[in-house]
């Protein structure tokens, strides 16, 4: 079953998630998760992950992917304080190059527009 025809716990769980680490990385002291963006929570049924994609349009992926995990348990904790259930997802930050793939897209219509 995909995430959107699943039971509605973990639809309304995704967004709480997304709400927390945002704010989390805003108030955060690292500049490179200031400019972080997270575009999509993944959370499993029982609640015991939770694959959190990030983004960021500076470009720099592998200073973002070790601020994040630098970071991650204190992220955790702010987790676990705001969040009223029961079990508290671990966080698993994967970046999400979804962004980049747009752009080279966009480089190729445009290069065969060039070429008409």
């Amino acid at each position: 079953m995909s995430n959107q025809t699943r039971g509605g716990r973990i639809n309304r769980i995704n967004p709480l998630i997304q709400k927390i680490i945002s704010s989390a990385l805003l108030r955060s002291s690292d500049p490179i998760l200031n400019k972080a963006t997270i575009t999509h929570v993944s959370t499993s049924p029982d609640l015991k992950k939770s694959m959190v994609f990030v983004s960021t349009l500076d470009g720099n992926e592998g200073s973002l992917k070790n601020s994040l995990e630098k970071n991650r348990i204190k992220i955790q904790k702010v987790l676990g304080r705001e969040m009223t259930t029961r079990n508290v997802p671990k966080i698993i930050f994967e970046v999400d190059n979804t962004f980049n793939n747009v752009q080279r897209i966009n480089e190729l219509i445009d290069r065969t527009k060039d070429n008409e």
